[in-house]
Formats: C-alpha cells, sequence, structure tokens
C-alpha cells in the first residue's frame, strides 16, 4: 500500500514537474516570438532590410502561432513597401491574408485587409483598395475590436482619407487624415502606433502645403519628427524634412532649404529608397537653380531622373502583375460563370430527361390498363356468345 502511494506521489510530482517546465518553455517561447516581432516592427522605417530578415526569422520560428506569422509577414510585407518594391509587398501581403483567413483570427484579417488595401492605393487603384478596406471594416461591424487594436480602424479611416485624396483634393481628404490622427493618439499603448502618427502628421502637413496653410503645415512636420523619432524611424523624420525644406524654399530661404535636404538625404543613405530619393533630389536640383549652382543643379537633376526611371520601372513590374492577377480573377471568374450555366444545362436536361420518363412510364402504364381492360370486354363478349 505504501509503495503505491509512493509511486503515485512519484507520478503526480513528475506531471507537475513536467506541467511547470512546459509552461515555462511556453512562456519563454512567446517571450522571444514577441521580442523578435518588436523589433522587427520598429525596424521597418529605420532598417527595412533588416526588418525583412527579423520577419523571416520570426516566421519561421512561428509555426504553430498563425498570428505572429501573420504579423511576420506582414511585417516583411510593410518593409518592402517602404522599398517600393510592390511585387514583394502584394505577394507577403496574401500570404498573411491566407493565414488570418485559416485561422479565423479576425483582428489579424482587418489588420491585413487594411495593409492590402492601403498597397493599392499606394498605386493608385482606388477601387481597388476601397474593396479590401470595406471588407475589413465590414469584419469590424460583425466583429468589434479589442480595445487594444482599436488603432486598425486608424489605419482604415488613413487609407480612405489618400484615397480621397487622389480622387477628390486635400479638402475632402484631410477630415479623415485628422481622424486617424486621434484614433492612433488614443491607442498610444503600443510603441509602434508613434510611427502611424508621424505618417499621419506628415500627410496632413502635405495637405496643409497644398493649402498654402504653411504654418500648421510647419506645425504637423515637427509634430511629425518628434513621434518618428520616438521608434527610431529616419524615413518619417528625412520625410519631414523634406516638408520643412519645402517651406523654406517658399519663405526664399533656399540655402537653409538644401541644407536641410542634405541632412535628410544622409539620413536614408542605407535605406535605398526610390521615391524618397527622388523627392529629395528634385528638391535639392530646384534649390540649387534658384541660387544659380549650375553644377549641383545638373548633378541633382541628373540623379533625379536616374531615380525617376528606377521608380517608373518598379511600378511598371508591379502594375503588370497586378494586371495580371485582375485578368487571372476575371478568367477564373468567367470560367466560374460558363461553369455555372454548364451545370444548369446539364441540370435542366437530366429534369427534362426525368420528365420524359415519367410521362412515358404514365402512357405505357395507361396502355397497358388500356389494354387489359380492352382484354376483358373482349373476354367478356366471348363468354356471353
Amino acid at each position: 500500500m505504501k509503495t503505491q502511494q509512493n509511486t503515485v506521489l512519484k507520478y503526480l510530482f513528475f506531471t507537475l514537474f513536467t506541467s511547470m517546465l512546459s509552461l515555462g518553455m511556453y512562456a519563454q517561447s512567446r517571450a522571444t516570438l514577441d521580442s523578435i516581432r518588436a523589433e522587427a516592427t520598429l525596424l521597418t522605417y529605420s532598417n527595412p532590410q533588416l526588418a525583412i530578415k527579423k520577419g523571416l526569422q520570426l516566421y519561421e520560428m512561428a509555426k504553430n502561432d498563425p498570428s505572429s506569422q501573420t504579423a511576420a509577414l506582414i511585417t516583411v510585407a510593410n518593409a518592402y513597401a517602404i522599398l517600393k518594391n510592390h511585387e514583394k509587398v502584394l505577394t507577403y501581403a496574401f500570404r498573411a491574408d491566407s493565414v488570418a483567413e485559416k485561422s479565423n483570427n479576425y483582428a489579424d484579417r482587418v489588420r491585413v485587409l487594411g495593409f492590402i488595401g492601403g498597397e493599392y492605393q499606394r498605386l493608385k487603384l482606388g477601387n481597388k483598395a476601397l474593396s479590401y478596406l470595406d471588407k475589413a471594416y465590414e469584419i469590424t461591424v460583425n466583429h468589434p475590436l479589442p480595445d487594444s487594436i482599436k488603432f486598425l480602424q486608424g489605419n482604415i479611416v488613413f487609407v480612405k482619407g489618400l484615397i480621397q485624396k487622389d480622387n477628390l483634393g486635400c479638402e475632402y481628404a484631410l477630415e479623415y487624415l485628422k481622424e486617424a490622427e486621434v484614433i492612433f493618439k488614443n491607442n498610444t499603448t503600443n510603441k509602434a502606433i508613434n510611427s502611424s502618427i508621424g505618417i499621419a502628421n506628415n500627410n496632413i502637413g502635405d495637405c496643409n502645403f497644398e493649402l498654402k496653410e504653411y504654418a500648421a503645415a510647419k506645425e504637423n512636420y515637427e509634430e511629425a519628427i518628434f513621434y518618428g523619432s520616438k521608434v527610431n524611424s529616419t524615413k518619417i523624420v528625412a520625410y519631414s524634412e523634406l516638408g520643412l525644406s519645402k517651406i523654406l524654399t517658399v519663405e526664399g530661404k533656399n540655402l537653409e532649404a538644401i541644407h536641410t535636404l542634405q541632412e535628410a538625404l544622409k539620413s536614408i543613405e542605407h535605406i535605398n529608397d526610390i521615391s524618397m530619393n527622388s523627392e529629395i533630389y528634385k528638391a535639392l536640383s530646384d534649390n540649387y537653380s534658384i541660387v544659380e549652382d549650375t553644377e549641383n543643379f545638373n548633378k541633382y537633376t541628373s540623379l533625379y531622373l536616374a531615380e525617376e526611371a528606377k521608380l517608373l520601372s518598379e511600378e511598371k513590374k508591379s502594375l503588370n502583375t497586378i494586371v495580371n492577377d485582375i485578368s487571372l480573377d476575371n478568367s477564373e471568374k468567367s470560367e466560374a460563370q460558363k461553369n455555372k450555366y454548364n451545370y444548369f444545362f446539364i441540370f435542366s436536361i437530366i429534369v427534362l430527361l426525368l420528365l420524359l420518363l415519367y410521362i412515358l412510364k404514365n402512357i405505357l402504364k395507361k396502355r397497358k390498363k388500356i389494354a387489359q381492360h380492352k382484354e376483358k370486354i373482349d373476354s367478356s363478349e366471348k363468354n356471353d356468345n
């Protein structure tokens, strides 16, 4: 009896020990994944190449964690967006959507659909962007988001603001952009939200600049620098400096503008952002032209044209991929519609054949009854005779 009790106690102790060990290992694994995820997210705007590496590492480590895999793929896609490799952006974004959809994680789906909508907006495909944003919004209505990730609604509103800007102009876009900024500022528990606030401020600043509200634009760009610096986002800060340089140019302070632009260019030299380089080169070219520095004017004009050629090539490649995807999608829909009609036709034929068989059966049955009835009559007449 005592031996049996000892055995039971040993078993219980072993079970408790292994359970605690498993929980400890899980907690450690969870902490590692969260750490890599946070690091990769913060690296996106300061070192996108390293963010891609960290994101892919996280994806491989999180084989049994769909939410972490989704986050990893979106981080990779976002880093490629910074590098303007739109083909890779969509490849990883759609992979993320596939993982999120299979896991039935509504928050992850909203995050991914909003991101895809944003990417299509960047490619100036407003209708395509809105279709994904509407899907994301519909999910938030049917499955309200927890308070901790309400900022995802800000992403949707922000991208809609950018679409309004493209379609109708800044007068209509500002309302959306400012609303997105408020949503982001109300959800700053996640440090990465500082990037979203910075980006929102830069876009609000661009609109204020376009509307010639230069004082307001300056405040927006300076606020963007404040929030971008919190997450060491050199790109957000550089973009803000580009905005401030435009204000300096308008004010006739061209040498100050050139100095600001050179600082911005130096800060992003390791990022290789074609679009950003192009804008800074163009601004430098314009300012050197005003101060009549022909040598630097020619230098930065050449650099600007070279970057524009690269940008055009990348966008053309991306649009070709998207056009092929849309063509394939339409072809599949057409094939599906064709199959639908084929199935309907086959079904109609089967129903018609069954109906004919039923009618034929009834005719044969009636003929048989008539024949039997006739036989009875003939038999009766013979008996009477």
